[in-house]
């Protein structure tokens, strides 16, 4: 997600209150909404449709700050920009100190149309046995639609799902999973079925645990292909080096954006 904060004469006039814009997914906007919301209801119905339809979405909210509210927050960001030690962690947390008891304003949905020959150049690639993950930030319906478009996961393909929040059902899917697929009957890697895992950023953090992760990877390379969605530029970077350390394997991440350096 992304904030600004906005001091403008005209604003202060009236309102004699500056103003913070928040974009980012729907999973963090909506864990800093103040309650008794107006447009939170009908911004997920149209979230739903938007990724349904495979378009990539946002939600805008703001908030006002009274002067003297930003006055003290702003010495104690300037204080944490100028940190010499654990300067990230602490910018992050006064951010969190304003990013709060937002009003949702809506949602975005924008079409990211793939560029021709995009799925033919996949369906090559799965068929010369390069492994192909994607790890994006988009909401899970959004992923696994754009996957079916450029043939990353094709109809005979099955999924495996990994929703949920907690350690417990994100072991009990591995465990699930590596029954149904046979997993401790072959060694790593050497049989690929045709299935695909779908996991959110929120089930990743469990999975990528010194618990799990073993199993996890397993689990993964038995599969022709892994859809990670909502995840962060952090654990974009930690599936890479999860793979990287673990699998006598060339890597590629390619992305396009900031989010993506990381990995």
């Amino acid at each position: 997600h992304m904030s600004l904060i906005l001091s403008v004469p005209f604003l202060r006039t009236i309102t004699d209150k500056i103003k913070l814009m928040c974009k980012g997914a729907d999973s963090v906007i909506f864990k800093r909404l103040s309650p008794n919301q107006k447009f939170d209801a009908i911004s997920l119905e149209h979230l739903e449709k938007f990724a349904a339809e495979g378009l990539r979405t946002l939600c805008i909210a703001e908030a006002d700050i009274p002067p003297d509210v930003y006055k003290s927050w702003k010495k104690r960001y300037t204080a944490a920009c100028q940190s010499l030690s654990s300067r990230e962690g602490e910018k992050d947390r006064c951010c969190e100190e304003i990013e709060k008891d937002l009003f949702l304003l809506g949602a975005t949905a924008i079409e990211d149309k793939l560029q021709d020959g995009v799925p033919q150049a996949i369906a090559d690639f799965a068929e010369a046995g390069i492994k192909l993950w994607v790890l994006t930030g988009d909401k899970q319906e959004t992923a696994i639609n754009i996957s079916y478009a450029c043939q990353l996961l094709t109809p005979k393909m099955s999924l495996l799902m990994f929703n949920g929040d907690s350690f417990d059902e994100c072991r009990a899917n591995v465990e699930r999973y590596r029954v149904m697929l046979g997993c401790d009957s072959h060694p790593i890697g050497t049989r690929i079925h045709d299935a695909a895992i779908i996991i959110d950023g929120q089930m990743l953090v469990h999975a990528l645990t010194p618990e799990l992760r073993n199993e996890f990877l397993q689990l993964a390379l038995s599969c022709r292909a892994v859809v990670c969605c909502r995840v962060t530029p952090l654990q974009k970077a930690d599936v890479v080096h999860l793979v990287k350390r673990n699998v006598k394997a060339i890597t590629l991440a390619i992305g396009d954006g900031a989010n993506d350096v990381g990995m």
